[in-house]
């Protein structure tokens, strides 16, 4: 393990532009990286409080701590997970967070932040200076990379994580792009057929090569893309997901040709856990040369049938508010409700 993120370090006591900084700088906070699975009951603490304060009903486990941590590439804790501490009272943590880095297109690189502070610790200043803590360590990890022409700070936060927006808007952060949480309660389900010339088949293990390379092509084009998803030695793990559930899937065919897809799941645990029977549709997807003539409404209709036929009450997914295909407008038509809205949050990266 690298020493040179081990060692705890303290912001200094310094002249800050609002009253939240004035009072971090009285009330300086001590870093550390984490050690790893030993202090993941202290991380989920922390994120219990932090959901609370947030008035997010969502459960967390100490098995999804584990899970995410686990699904994160090369990630190494003492240097991407940094937990924060009173500076005169090293045992009491406040707050943790996780960063990371992608690249969403060629030319652009985002370097993250996850932040969590626990409830009573808010409005204070102390998650300004969690984020001034953070950008430090994530321009560290870029002078490890080769240089691109656009580097961006960034997080995200859902609607109900006022403080964190609030946090990062006055630390120089600007909202950048919103997306849409949807649901389709699956009362009647919408009739659209498949419009001629095409076929539904049922999805066989040869077809999967070709479902990565439209979902590929998919998120070359988004927004959110995270570049690194889509190399090819990353193939063999999108194939293993288990999250995949190819039974549910709508995959419509022209000839040889993959023309359109929506790839249905139902998460089984997450729906015994919070006492629901939600499905997802998710990665609605046709391809340039087969839209406009009705198939993505016809293969949203078909999900939606599979996912009722399964037992599921209602279906949720998750769009950008300024799609470039119409997607957000097509799925108001259908009938899909928003219930939340998810912000991204912008800061251009100086490293000295």
């Amino acid at each position: 393990m690298n020493r040179k993120f081990v060692e705890e370090s303290i912001v200094p006591d310094q002249e800050h532009t609002n009253k939240g900084d004035q009072f971090a700088a009285m009330n300086p906070l001590r870093f550390r990286g984490a050690q790893g699975e030993s202090d993941y009951p202290l991380l989920l603490e922390i994120n219990r409080s932090s959901r609370q304060a947030d008035k997010n009903e969502e459960t967390v486990s100490l098995e999804d701590i584990a899970r995410a941590f686990a699904q994160m590439d090369g990630l190494i804790p003492a240097r991407d997970i940094l937990i924060a501490s009173l500076a005169d009272a090293p045992a009491t943590a406040i707050g943790y967070s996780r960063l990371g880095w992608y690249s969403s297109r060629t030319d652009t690189r985002l370097y993250y932040q996850v932040s969590f502070l626990r409830q009573e610790y808010r409005g204070r200043g102390f998650w300004q200076t969690m984020i001034q803590q953070n950008e430090s360590r994530l321009c560290e990890i870029a002078q490890e990379h080769s240089s691109v022409p656009r580097r961006f700070f960034q997080a995200w936060a859902s609607d109900n994580q006022v403080d964190w927006m609030s946090a990062l808007e006055s630390t120089g952060y600007q909202v950048v792009r919103r997306f849409n949480n949807m649901l389709y309660l699956l009362g009647q389900v919408p009739n659209h057929s498949i419009p001629a010339g095409f076929e539904i088949r049922p999805v066989k293990p040869e077809h999967m090569r070709c479902i990565w390379e439209a979902q590929k092509e998919m998120n070359e084009g988004l927004f959110e893309n995270v570049a690194e998803d889509w190399r090819e030695e990353k193939y063999l793990a999108w194939l293993e997901n288990p999250s995949h559930t190819p039974h549910l899937w709508q995959v419509a065919w022209d000839g040889d040709h993959l023309a359109g897809m929506v790839l249905a799941r139902i998460d089984e645990k997450e729906n015994k856990e919070r006492k629901r029977q939600r499905g997802y549709t998710e990665h609605i997807y046709v391809r340039p040369r087969w839209r406009k003539r009705g198939l993505a409404s016809a293969l949203i209709a078909r999900s939606l049938q599979v996912l009722k036929d399964q037992g599921m009450r209602e279906t949720e997914l998750g769009v950008d508010s300024e799609n470039e295909s119409a997607a957000f407008n097509l799925y108001q038509r259908i009938g899909y409700k928003t219930f939340s809205i998810d912000t991204w949050f912008r800061k251009t990266m100086e490293c000295g």
